[in-house]
């Protein structure tokens, strides 16, 4: 203590570096620890210069030029494609399309007796009671919230049965259409989910219109969520072959962007006629009625408008 009384300066300055020393050691500490960090973010970018030189195609500015114009080449690629899945123009049914449950009903009723005269006049044989897919709504017009998905398979199944009547089988046997859903329950059917039944599936017997439906398998579908939507029906009739074949070159040409997705053939037993009803001298047919039954499942493509991602 003495000494520091005589030494009060000196004292007051070795008393100051004692304290400071802790300090320079913690901060020459911090100091070499971001060193170190900053030497590892210098390595892991080192690295991953690397990569990128190692990249194929390298990024230079021929390749850079190169994959703008593969670029532009799809774009032009997918523009055809969405004009050739659109379609021809087609004629709509005059006034504005039904709002109520009470106007698709009545909607539907015209179309079942304008498709029955249709049928008349093709000499196509029908049931007394065919209802064309809709007989769910003999009595009654769909919920109003299902108004709008029942009205755009009217549209498309007109087209379809019309194209079948066409093409003249013998007897058309049965329509059946994918149960209409909801604007939100369309964008839940195209979520992962479980896989549904395989296209052409019977549905179960049961009264009313259950035996409108069927169910489509959502593997073969070409719906993509936001982009590419569809209806799929399932015609199923009796004739011969070029019946069939008729009805896919209609609508393959048709104005709707028709893709065929499952067809299944039956053969139909038919007697022969016997030789003594031939007429004489008439040559004895080898195949006298190749008649067969047919199910085609059809899917109908309804492209949406979406916003092209830009590329930088």
């Amino acid at each position: 203590m003495n000494w520091f009384r005589r030494n009060a300066l000196p004292g007051s300055v070795l008393l100051l570096c004692g304290l400071a020393l802790p300090t320079e050691v913690w901060l020459w500490r911090e100091a070499r620890l971001q060193a170190g960090r900053a030497l590892a973010a210098l390595e892991q970018k080192k690295q991953e210069r690397d990569a990128l030189a190692q990249q194929i195609p390298a990024l230079s500015a021929a390749n850079e030029q190169a994959i703008a114009q593969d670029l532009n080449q799809a774009v032009k690629v997918l523009a055809g494609l969405r004009a050739a899945l659109q379609g021809r123009d087609t004629k709509t049914p005059a006034g504005s399309p039904p709002t109520k449950p009470i106007d698709a009903y009545f909607d539907l009723a015209a179309l079942v007796e304008k498709t029955r005269t249709l049928a008349a006049r093709a000499q196509v044989m029908i049931k007394p009671d065919e209802r064309f897919g809709f007989a769910a709504h003999a009595n009654e017009g769909p919920a109003t919230e299902l108004v709008p998905a029942v009205y755009r398979q009217r549209l498309v199944a007109q087209f379809l049965v019309e194209a079948l009547l066409e093409s003249h089988p013998r007897a058309l046997l049965r329509v059946q259409r994918e149960r209409p859903l909801t604007a939100a329950q369309r964008v839940q059917r195209n979520q992962p989910g479980p896989t549904g039944s395989p296209a052409g599936t019977s549905p179960t017997s049961g009264g009313g219109g259950a035996a409108d439906y069927f169910e489509f398998d959502a593997q073969s579908s070409l719906r993509l969520p936001g982009r590419i939507e569809s209806e799929a029906f399932r015609l199923e009739f009796t004739g011969q072959t070029p019946a069939l074949r008729a009805l896919l070159n209609s609508l393959a040409s048709g104005p709707l962007p028709a893709i065929v997705r499952r067809v299944e053939v039956e053969r139909v037993t038919a007697e022969a006629p016997a030789a003594a009803s031939l007429p004489t001298g008439a040559p004895v047919p080898l195949v006298s009625q190749n008649l067969s039954k047919f199910a085609v499942v059809v899917e109908c493509v309804e492209l949406w408008t979406a916003p092209e991602t830009s590329t930088p």
